[in-house]
C-alpha cells in the first residue's frame, strides 16, 4: 500500500441490529511513513476490530436475540415474564363466577315468576342490549379486543347467533315455567344431548364414568318429574328444546371460524349484537307484545324495577365472570364450578320462586341427580 498512488482504505462500518443506529468508526488519515510503519497499524487495527463485539442484523440459529443486544433501548426490549396468578385470585374469581351464576337465576327467576313480568323477549332484549353495550365499552377503554366486524364474518357466525338467541329465549321461559330444583334438573339432559352431537359431529367419546355420572343424573330427573306435583307441560317442551339448543351453541362453538374461537369476547359481542337485533324485531312483528310490556301493572312498583335492573345488568355481569375464572383458571375449572353451583341452585330454589311443590319422590330424584353431578364434576377435574 502507498498512500501516495493508492486511494486511501474504505471506512470500516460495524453493523448493529435494527433497534439501535449504525456505528461507523472511521480511521484518521495515515500520514506518509515507512512500509514497516504501515503494516504495524494495520495490524494493530485488525487486532481492534476483531476484539469488537460484532452484532449481526439476523441472529444466528439457536442465538438468544435478547443478548445480542449491546444494551435495551426500552423496557419492552427486556423480557418480562409474568408472575402466575396467585391462589386468592383463583379462587376469587371462581366464586365470582358462582355468585354471579347464581345471582343471574334467581333474579331471572324473580322479575319472571315472583312479579309475573309477562314478556321473556323483552327481558331478553334488555340482557342483550346491555352485554353489547358493556363490551364495547370495555374495548374502548382497551379492557378486551373486539375484531373488526365484516358481512363475512356476520355470515360465518350467524348460525352460532341463531342457537344462543334460541338458548337465551328459550331458558328464559323455562324459568317462568318451571320451579328452579326442576329446571336445573332437566337441564342436564343437555349433557347428554352434546355427547351425542359431539360423537356424531365431532367423533368424540367420553369416557365411561362420565357417561355413568350423566346416566346417575338422567335417572334422578327422570324419577324428580315422576313426584313433580307442578307438573307443567309448556314448561317440559320448552326446557327439552333449551337443552337442545344449549348443546347446539356448545358444538357449533368448537366448529366456527379459528379466528372466532380465539376471540371469545368478539363471539360474545356478535352473539348479544346479532340477537338483540334478532328479538327485536321479534317483538316489533307480534301483535300484542308491546302492549302487554306496556300494560304491566308493576311499573310503579320500585321493587320490580330494581330487579329488572338487576336482570338486565347479571348478564353482563355473569358474561365477565366467565371470563375472569376461565382466564384465571382454566375452562375445566369453570365447567366444574358450574356443576357445584346446581347444586346449591337445586336446593335454594326450593325457597324462591314459590313455585316448587315439595314431595319426597322429587325430593329422592334431586338428591340422585346431585350425586351424579358430583360425580361428573369430578371425573371432568380428574380428566
Amino acid at each position: 500500500y502507498n498512500p501516495r498512488t493508492t486511494a486511501p482504505p474504505p471506512l470500516l462500518t460495524f453493523p448493529f441490529t435494527p433497534t439501535a443506529p449504525s456505528l461507523v468508526v472511521s480511521l484518521p488519515p495515515i500520514p506518509p511513513s515507512s512500509h514497516s510503519t504501515m503494516n504495524r497499524k494495520q495490524k494493530m487495527a485488525h487486532e481492534v476490530t476483531s476484539s469488537m463485539p460484532i452484532v449481526s442484523s439476523s441472529p444466528s440459529h439457536g442465538a438468544d436475540p435478547e443478548k445480542e443486544k449491546l444494551l435495551p433501548l426500552h423496557h419492552d426490549d427486556v423480557d418480562a415474564h409474568p408472575q402466575p396468578p396467585s391462589q386468592a385470585k383463583k379462587v376469587g374469581t371462581a366464586l365470582f363466577y358462582a355468585v354471579s351464576s347464581l345471582g343471574v337465576i334467581f333474579v331471572n327467576k324473580i322479575v319472571l315468576s315472583t312479579y309475573k313480568f309477562p314478556s321473556v323477549q323483552t327481558l331478553a332484549l334488555l340482557q342483550f342490549s346491555s352485554t353489547s353495550l358493556a363490551l364495547k365499552i370495555a374495548s374502548s377503554f382497551g379492557y378486551v379486543h373486539l375484531l373488526p366486524i365484516s358481512w363475512k364474518g356476520i355470515k360465518s357466525i350467524l348460525p352460532l347467533s341463531t342457537c344462543y338467541l334460541l338458548n337465551i329465549l328459550t331458558g328464559l321461559s323455562a324459568t317462568q315455567n318451571l320451579s328452579l330444583p326442576m329446571m336445573v334438573l332437566l337441564r342436564r339432559a343437555s349433557i347428554l344431548m352434546t355427547m351425542l352431537l359431539e360423537k356424531w359431529m365431532l367423533n368424540s367419546q367420553p369416557s365411561k364414568t362420565i357417561q355413568l355420572s350423566v346416566g346417575l343424573m338422567l335417572s334422578g330427573a327422570l324419577v324428580a318429574a315422576l313426584g313433580d306435583l307442578s307438573f307443567n307441560m309448556i314448561g317440559y317442551i320448552v326446557i327439552f328444546f333449551n337443552d337442545l339448543f344449549t348443546a347446539l351453541n356448545g358444538v357449533i362453538m368448537k366448529r366456527t371460524a379459528e379466528e372466532y374461537r380465539k376471540s371469545k369476547m368478539t363471539v360474545l359481542f356478535l352473539n348479544s349484537l346479532l340477537s338483540a337485533i334478532g328479538v327485536s324485531i321479534f317483538i316489533l312483528l307480534v301483535p300484542g307484545e308491546l302492549q302487554r310490556v306496556q300494560k304491566f301493572d308493576m311499573w310503579s312498583n320500585n321493587g320490580f324495577v330494581v330487579y329488572l335492573v338487576f336482570a338486565s345488568l347479571m348478564g353482563s355481569v355473569l358474561n365477565l365472570a366467565i371470563f375472569l375464572c376461565t382466564s384465571t383458571n382454566s375452562a375445566l375449572t369453570t365447567t366444574v364450578v358450574g356443576c357445584l353451583k346446581n347444586v346449591l341452585t337445586s336446593y335454594l330454589g326450593m325457597f324462591i320462586g314459590g313455585d316448587y311443590i315439595f314431595s319426597w319422590l322429587s325430593f329422592l330424584g334431586i338428591n340422585l341427580s346431585i350425586a351424579g353431578s358430583l360425580i361428573y364434576a369430578k371425573a371432568t377435574f380428574s380428566g
